[in-house]
């Protein structure tokens, strides 16, 4: 059932009208092998497939073949559920920022998302789609001070998001045991 509705969510978002503006791309270009690796989901605007999930990460790797592994793990509900995963490929579209990016988990349907913002670090970014009905805050660990996911939310609002539209997705704190 989850893949038909993410199958849906997906046709639907390639059908949406393109925003009023343009969404923002991150101030320098996207290094894309510093991005590559395991990004917690801090907060999102969960589509179907995404509702309800907990403890959920995405993985990036690099293939042979130039595209990306793009790798979904989640807990369906609770933190004590298994870890379950989805695999996906990903292409980047824009070379020249390396920030618009297009994601498939089920044939022929593609996802267009854009890296809106990373730190000079690696360690925060927000990911959104074109039409502004999808969102991610991912972090590479899976707590994000008061501060720094205020900080984040203020440039979500700036790129035409309304913080009303994010979920918290809950985590387990670094080093706490995982069943």
């Amino acid at each position: 059932m989850r893949t038909l509705w993410l199958c849906c969510i997906l046709l639907l978002s390639a059908c949406a009208s393109a925003p009023k503006t343009p969404l923002p791309a991150p101030a320098q270009p996207l290094d894309v092998e510093r991005f590559l690796g395991r990004w917690y989901i801090i907060a999102n605007i969960p589509y179907i497939g995404e509702r309800g999930d907990v403890g959920s990460y995405v993985e990036y790797h690099a293939r042979d073949d130039g595209r990306i592994d793009d790798l979904y793990f989640y807990r369906d509900g609770s933190l004590d559920e298994p870890l379950e995963q989805m695999s996906g490929v990903a292409k980047i579209v824009d070379t020249t920022t390396n920030a618009h990016w297009k994601a498939q988990f089920f044939w022929p349907l593609w996802f267009s998302f854009h890296v809106l913002y990373v730190d000079e670090d690696y360690r925060h970014t927000l990911v959104g789609t074109p039409d502004r009905d999808l969102g991610w805050i991912y972090a590479r660990s899976p707590q994000v001070d008061p501060a720094t996911l205020d900080a984040l939310f203020d440039r979500l609002i700036a790129a035409g998001y309304r913080r009303e539209q994010f979920v918290m997705i809950p985590q387990r704190p670094e080093g706490a045991s995982a069943p």
